[in-house]
């Protein structure tokens, strides 16, 4: 048998026939190969995108879990005392003490190209949903406001004040909104015309 597949590829046609099978097998498999790894690929890429939209809908379940609970803790612990609940939402004197004693304008000047920036790029730009925005992203996702340097300054406001954290980012909130809206020519009391109570 060994005799003959060697007669065989010692012949013209027989290595030509040979070389010509083994490249084909070769072209196969690189084929099947590739079809298979590119549908692993398409898999992988689809997995990938419904984990991306996963984390974004995970992420922004936390931020609302967060604001609700600091507005827990503020119901449960003590009355906040540093804005009005009256709309549209002001500072209280208590609120006005802890602004300017902590010098919070100063942090939010230092900051107010990136809390601008953020302001800008929010889509719904009614008085009422930009007031909501500010407090709200103050206390839930204060990168987008603040430098890591002042989000600790408000944890530590808070901290000294013997008040929760939202209590802090809500004077902050109110002080934000206070200066995007003079900036802006926002009257104040259009607040009360989109509020949804």
């Amino acid at each position: 048998m060994l005799e003959i597949i060697k007669t065989a590829l010692e012949s013209p046609a027989g290595s030509f026939s040979f070389v010509f099978g083994i490249m084909a097998a070769c072209g196969w498999v690189i084929h099947y190969t590739t079809k298979f790894a590119t549908k692993i690929s398409i898999k992988h890429d689809l997995f990938n995108l419904r984990m991306d939209k996963t984390e974004s809908h995970m992420d922004e379940i936390r931020k609302d879990v967060a604001y609700l609970k600091g507005q827990f803790d503020t119901v449960v612990g003590i009355k906040d005392a540093t804005v009005k609940k009256k709309s549209p939402i002001s500072l209280t004197d208590i609120g006005k003490d802890i602004a300017s004693s902590n010098n919070i304008a100063a942090m939010i000047d230092s900051n107010w190209s990136k809390i601008n920036a953020a302001l800008h790029g929010e889509k719904t730009k009614n008085p009422y949903d930009l007031q909501q925005f500010c407090i709200e992203k103050t206390f839930v996702e204060p990168e987008k406001f603040f430098s890591d340097k002042d989000i600790d300054r408000l944890k530590i406001i808070a901290y000294n004040a013997g008040m929760p954290l939202l209590s802090i980012t809500r004077i902050a909130g109110v002080l934000i909104r206070d200066r995007y809206f003079a900036e802006n020519e926002i009257d104040l009391t259009e607040v009360d015309i989109y509020d949804p109570n």
